[in-house]
């Protein structure tokens, strides 16, 4: 006699039920029963993107065609919980919108640019990282206009730190390029190699960060908290993180140039 399946997946028959028949009504209230999580994972994206760039509603359009996907491939009979596996598929869906679209306006890559180059430029002059007034001056740029060409590059980096590198999806156990710098054995020995500089060079330049950029990018990438929890976390606003971020970005593509290297041909 065949032991009886565990029912560690909430729902467990309705789940069966929609495998069984692929029903229409049946996929419907697994989107209901689960949408919550394309609120949650909307909630925490658009506190760390641009209002600007992709508003909320967008992030939980593209939310829910994530979640109708990873209902259609999930596999219940293999015992996991669907939370896991369907928050990253939210999420996957969320930023592979983002990345179609055309997200930055061809004039705000250009000052994106002339900031990158006016930051390393001014660091080297003042032997200390410039400030963002002093950024402003030398530009000719609004401070909100520098402002937002310091969000376009932190997006941009966020958005190839988050990329999925490899996917078992029935398993859940898709790994983003940021896990991946951590996890030698899931590279070639040629590409440990080159993983090895970069984390190398990147762990140089986080510790040489003040100490709040730092602590930012720590609990940001590497505790996945949001900038949101972060600021409560710092006792500070939400658009101060932002600014922190942005200008540990900026440090931090300047230490890859120092050495030669472009972060995005890491990324």
């Amino acid at each position: 006699m065949r032991p009886a399946m565990k029912e560690t997946i909430p729902h467990f028959l309705l789940w069966r039920s929609y495998r069984e028949t692929q029903d229409a009504m049946l996929q419907e209230n697994l989107v209901k029963q689960y949408g919550y999580l394309v609120e949650q994972m909307a909630n925490r994206m658009s506190s760390s993107i641009p209002h600007s760039i992709i508003p909320k509603e967008d992030l939980l359009g593209l939310g829910y065609i994530g979640l109708i996907e990873a209902i259609k491939k999930f596999d219940y009979k293999k015992g996991y919980q669907f939370e896991t596996y369907g928050l990253w598929r939210i999420k996957g869906a969320m930023l592979d919108g983002i990345r179609r679209m055309d997200w930055i306006p061809r004039g705000l890559r250009e000052k994106a640019k002339k900031l990158n180059t006016a930051y390393r430029h001014l660091e080297q002059t003042l032997m200390r990282s410039p400030t963002e007034e002093e950024l402003s001056n030398h530009l000719n740029m609004s401070l909100q206009e520098v402002d937002h060409a310091m969000a376009a590059l932190s997006l941009s980096t966020m958005l190839s730190l988050d990329e999925p590198m490899n996917s078992h999806e029935d398993e859940g156990k898709q790994q983003s390029r940021l896990e991946l710098i951590r996890d030698e054995k899931s590279f070639s020995q040629e590409r440990n190699l080159q993983m090895g500089e970069f984390r190398n060079l990147m762990a140089e330049c986080i510790e040489k960060m003040p100490e709040k950029e730092r602590l930012v990018i720590s609990l940001l990438y590497y505790e996945g908290l949001s900038q949101v929890e972060i600021a409560e976390i710092l006792n500070l606003t939400k658009g101060r993180i932002s600014q922190i971020h942005s200008k540990a970005i900026l440090r931090l593509r300047q230490s890859f140039d120092k050495h030669g290297f472009s972060l995005d041909s890491f990324l």
